[in-house]
């Protein structure tokens, strides 16, 4: 097993201090912090930008964006 996962340089919009991720499969953003009282927010990127977020990148997990494992769930 490999002692770190593979990372990769992606865009992510910082609002009001809040860093908002990319979705693992979807082409949206997730803001963080969400159960069951609060269900997560999904947010494209024209929503971002017009309630003033600011891009920016980080290096993260690669996105499993082409394929889904037999639970559903990114590669």
């Amino acid at each position: 097993m490999k002692d770190c996962m593979d990372k990769t340089e992606q865009t992510v919009y910082i609002l009001s201090g809040i860093t908002f991720l990319p979705h693992y499969t979807l082409a949206c953003f997730v803001s963080p912090g969400f159960s069951n009282d609060t269900p997560m927010q999904l947010w494209t990127v024209n929503q971002l930008l017009d309630k003033g977020a600011e891009k920016s990148t980080t290096y993260l997990w690669t996105r499993g964006l082409l394929a889904r494992t037999s639970t559903g769930g990114p590669v």
